[in-house]
Formats: structure tokens, sequence, C-alpha cells
């Protein structure tokens, strides 16, 4: 009787870890706070006000933009605490940014470009 009592202890033990991984449960063990919960995209552009900020999450993003009748653009992406994690002139229209961490960022055109549209997706 004792051997069917642990079997079934032991199968019950059994089934709630299978439920727990599958829900992604748990607790605490969420794999080092990358964010999963913040947005994985963003839109900004020339007419959002000065100093708006989006909030994404861990990954590496496809920048496209386009800036009308502008040959020089120069885009920025910085952390809301100063950190700059991209400042280049894109040799094209759609471009790359690696290792973003999740964060509130600003983005923005730094060129002098009178209408621009920037998009952010998680890759």
């Amino acid at each position: 009787m004792k051997t069917r009592t642990r079997m079934s202890l032991l199968l019950a033990i059994l089934v709630t870890a299978f439920v727990l991984a599958a829900c992604g449960g748990g607790g605490g063990g969420g794999g080092g706070g990358g964010g999963e919960d913040l947005p994985d995209s963003a839109k900004a552009t020339s007419d959002d006000a000065e100093g708006t900020t989006f909030q994404l999450r861990e990954g590496r993003y496809r920048l496209s933009y386009r800036a009308p009748g502008c040959d020089d653009v120069t885009i920025q992406i910085a952390s809301v605490d100063g950190e700059v994690i991209y400042d280049q002139h894109p040799r094209a229209y759609t471009s790359f940014v690696n290792d973003v961490p999740s964060g509130e960022y600003t983005i923005a055109v730094t060129s002098d470009c009178d209408e621009w549209t920037i998009d952010l997706n998680e890759f």
C-alpha cells in the first residue's frame, strides 16, 4: 500500500511540474527580465512631440524609414537614461538594430528633415 501512495504522490508532482512548465509558470525564473510583456514594435514620426518615448522589449529590430525630400538622414535611438544604442546614416531604407535591451527609448531623425517616419519591428 505504501508503494501505491508513493507512486500517486510522485505522479501528482510530475503532473504539477508539467502543467507549470506548459503555462510558463513556476514563478521567479523568467530568464533575466527580458521584458516579454513590452511592445515588439514602435512607430515614430515627425508629428510626435519632442522627447516622446517608446517602450521596446529586448531583441533585434528591423528599422525602416521614410523621409521624403531629405537626402542625408541620421537616425538616433537612445534610452531614456541617455545611452545611445543607434546613431547612424542608414545606407538603405531598411536596416537592423541588434541587441536592443528592454526599456524606454526616444526614436528620431536628427538631421534637418521636415517630414519622416521610422518603423521598428522585432525581427
